[in-house]
């Protein structure tokens, strides 16, 4: 039993700090006073002027850069003039998993400009009954494929969430709303593929026999299932034999801000890549997508690790295809936080993790999209230690991952983030779109 024990640690060890177990992967603590590294400094092109319009060079004393959120600020704008309805796309892994940062930041969101309602949801999930915003049920009629193995789809395409079900007769998903969460006021079945597929939704109320006909000019197509009222239960239900390709539902209440929920757990950010830009469009178009969040990394860093050019590259190709999939939507990424490893018998931030953020920004940088440095502002190295030690606590005994109490402060720092960022933008005049020199990132 203890050999046993043993072994299960060790592997545990091995697979999630691999550098520790390797003589050419040392890994060391972040010093006290690292020497300062000078930030990249974002290119300016005709695309990304210096003007209010760009907000090109605006950033802030930790390395914040607010270009290309343009789109974003304008739409939210006119908001309460127009009545709209827009969407934010956070992409991320399991960090965000469980709606964690994503509600927190929904509803700062809705509370400054409307809305209210939990936005696009999948039709199964991975973990049934993590996520505790909404309730969700569903059988074992449907056929998941994602974006990881695009080889094994079998010619279908993964939605904007990563996933793709396909319908056999008798599949069924149930959503239930939670209190204090919002009812349902409008369902958007978003669905794609060649087949019509016949289902039977039902709410509170009423019960309706519907046709799901694909638009074969598109691939995404939706169709919206509105009462009088609102409901607190959608119940979605196959009835066709002939299998038909489905993404998942778009609850909404009223014209404001949604923030979508895209979590994939042990996700790099690379497969994103493999959802096809006619998909991402069409999710851009018929969810009003403004701005689309993309943060990644904890994946991607190992300890002891510190050549990621590989990676570097491979994220700006996954860049540049969200962005020109994506006309007319701000892009902003995150940076991955700060986490700790374990380093002479306590807990540190490892010495190659800010040369790991640098690499984001630069990424950010070179493709003059907006970019968070969550890292320092959760308090730079050796914050995650405090975070765990600290009271309250916010993150986990893992030293990684944030509870709920500190997906919570993310979501209040991203929110603050781009708060400052479109209080610049009503406010600054066309000679001022930059403000102050970033220090160093330590």
């Amino acid at each position: 039993m203890i050999l046993a024990v043993t072994g299960i640690f060790l592997f545990v060890l091995v697979t999630g700090f691999p550098g520790l177990f390797e003589g050419q992967h040392r890994v060391t603590a972040v010093t006290a006073s690292p020497s300062p590294v000078p930030l990249e400094k974002p290119a300016v092109t005709a695309e990304n002027d210096d003007t209010l319009q760009s907000l090109a060079r605006d950033r802030d004393t930790t390395a914040n850069i607010f270009t290309g959120l343009e789109p974003f600020f304008q739409a939210i704008s006119h908001i309460q003039t127009d009545h709209a309805v827009l969407h934010i796309a956070y992409f991320g892994d399991s960090m965000i998993e469980g709606d964690l940062v994503t509600q927190p930041l929904r509803r700062n969101m809705q509370r400054r400009f409307g809305g209210s309602g939990i936005g696009f949801i999948p039709l199964t999930s991975p973990q049934p009954g993590f996520r505790t915003t909404i309730r969700q049920t569903f059988n074992d009629d449907w056929t998941v494929y994602s974006f990881v193995h695009p080889g094994k789809t079998q010619g279908v395409t993964p939605g904007i969430s990563g996933y793709v079900y396909i319908s056999g007769a008798g599949a069924e998903t149930k959503y239930e709303s939670v209190p204090g969460y919002g009812k349902f006021r409008k369902a958007d079945i978003l669905y794609g593929g060649q087949n019509e597929v016949t289902v039977k939704v039902a709410t509170d109320t009423i019960t309706r026999v519907l046709s799901l006909i694909p638009d074969q000019g598109k691939a995404v197509s939706d169709l919206s299932v509105t009462i009088d009222s609102v409901f607190s239960v959608f119940e979605l239900r196959v009835t066709s034999s002939k299998p038909g390709l489905l993404y998942g539902v778009n609850f909404e209440n009223g014209p404001g801000v949604y923030v979508d929920n895209y979590a994939f757990r042990g996700n790099s950010g690379l497969p994103l890549k493999n959802i096809p830009p006619d998909v991402i469009a069409g999710f851009n178009k018929k969810l009003s997508n403004k701005l689309l969040i993309i943060h990644y990394g904890l994946n991607v860093y190992t300890p002891g690790i510190e050549d990621y050019h590989w990676y570097e590259a491979a994220m700006v190709n996954v860049i540049r295809h969200v962005k020109e999939s994506s006309p007319g939507c701000a892009i902003l990424m995150i940076s991955m936080p700060d986490r700790s490893a374990l380093i002479s018998g306590e807990y540190y931030t490892p010495s190659g993790l800010p040369e790991f953020i640098r690499l984001q920004q630069r990424i950010a940088n070179s493709e003059h999209v907006a970019f968070f440095n969550l890292y320092a502002a959760m308090g730079g190295a050796n914050s995650m230690k405090q975070w765990v030690e600290g009271s309250p606590k916010l993150a986990g005994d893992d030293y990684t991952h944030p509870n709920g109490a500190g997906a919570s402060r993310i979501a209040s720092l991203v929110y603050d983030f781009l708060m400052k960022g479109y209080d610049r933008f009503q406010h600054c005049t066309d000679s001022i779109a930059y403000t102050s020199q970033p220090k160093p990132l330590l």
